[in-house]
């Protein structure tokens, strides 16, 4: 390579599961051969660019952008920005992340040459998308595949999803599964003085989850689960810590259900990775994925998983062999893995032991952080010895 680091534009969504992965990315990328400058879109933005402005050698900057609604205006706004920074001749390569940042990023790099590299995270044609929306997104979306150098898929589920969509040829994905830094969840945590703090008894079974209250994670099954496990486990108590626009159906059916007392809405919480250590299980409803970095979390902190069997679920856990897996809608098959892991600590045991040895080889920061940069440098320098074949 050049003497020179190369110059590397992220443009990215500032909330959720995306701004953690780039957050994870702007601080293991090597300095001494990225210079990175990180456009920070959606809600938070400015607070996220102020973040990851403190890390040393990244610039970040923060633009408006809905990302709920398409408006042509704003849009369109957004669209001119990202045209003139790209243009300006400030950036070797360029990587978005997240549909709307990546298809606008596409769009203002037209005609530029600079190598444009696309991770959904989670196509927005996903099973839960139906009729004429969905089909107006797969028609972008393959418009824009025609100039995208590479699609960087965080699971072999996404790449497949859009090759039967017609979106891209295979030639141009990369499939980099998403790494996590496992001791940050094995820590040592108090574990009774938690649970009393959160009102739940020291000695009650815990089923928990974590995510967005939104209807791709279901939380009206997660209520479901816990009113079918109940009736079998009555001392168990089920959590979910996050916030979203679901959170007042989903209280309202567990008191139709009877099932109020057993569950406990946490909202935003920022100590997930102590957090996790309370359940004796974690619970995924999620309809569609694209590579749920919770289920990494909570096999990293020695928690056992019942999820549903969807793309880039069933890349971490193996049924039967490091947790359980069922359809997606079916609360009986989710509460009777659940009460299978409470009832049996010797297989949840032997769950956890897998999960760990998983994580360890399969799903470390380290390896993510080799693996995209060597898909960075195999389009910036193709005939440097460490890069992506």
């Amino acid at each position: 390579m050049t003497d020179q680091p190369y110059r590397l534009l992220l443009v990215t969504k500032s909330t959720g599961g995306i701004a953690e992965y780039v957050r994870w990315l702007v601080k293991g990328l090597d300095q001494r051969k990225f210079e990175i400058t990180v456009v920070c879109l959606s809600e938070n933005s400015i607070t996220f660019a102020d973040e990851l402005g403190q890390v040393p050698n990244v610039k970040a900057i923060s633009y408006e952008m809905n990302r709920y609604k398409v408006s042509l205006f704003s849009d369109a706004r957004l669209g001119f920005r990202l045209t003139k920074l790209i243009r300006s001749g400030q950036f070797d390569l360029i990587h978005a992340h997240g549909s709307k940042p990546g298809f606008l990023v596409r769009v203002a790099a037209l005609g530029t040459r600079l190598p444009v590299i696309y991770t959904p995270h989670a196509f927005a044609f996903h099973a839960g998308r139906k009729g004429v929306a969905k089909s107006i997104i797969i028609f972008l979306e393959s418009v824009a595949a025609r100039f995208t150098t590479r699609f960087l898929t965080v699971s072999a589920g996404g790449r497949d999803l859009a090759i039967e969509h017609g979106v891209g040829k295979r030639t141009q994905f990369v499939v980099v599964n998403t790494g996590i830094d496992a001791e940050v969840y094995r820590q040592p945590v108090d574990i009774p003085a938690l649970k009393a703090e959160l009102g739940i008894p020291v000695d009650a079974p815990v089923v928990g989850s974590v995510g967005r209250l939104s209807e791709q994670k279901s939380p009206l099954d997660f209520v479901r689960v816990a009113e079918a496990s109940l009736k079998f486990k009555p001392d168990a108590c089920f959590v979910w810590a996050g916030s979203g626009p679901l959170e007042a159906e989903a209280r309202k059916l567990s008191a139709q259900l009877g099932v109020e007392s057993s569950i406990y809405w946490l909202g935003q919480r920022s100590d997930i990775p102590q957090l996790l250590h309370i359940f004796d299980c974690f619970l995924l409803t999620s309809y569609w994925e694209g590579f749920p970095l919770v289920v990494l979390e909570a096999m990293a902190a020695g928690v056992p998983v019942v999820a549903t069997d969807i793309s880039g679920t069933r890349e971490s856990v193996l049924h039967g062999e490091n947790g359980w897996l069922a359809p997606a809608g079916d609360h009986k098959a989710l509460a009777g893995f659940v009460l299978g892991l409470l009832n049996d600590p010797k297989q949840a045991s032997a769950f956890v032991q897998k999960s760990y040895e998983r994580i360890d080889s399969e799903f470390t920061q380290e390896k993510m952080f080799r693996d995209i940069q060597q898909v960075y440098i195999s389009l910036l320098s193709p005939t440097e010895e460490n890069g992506y074949r």
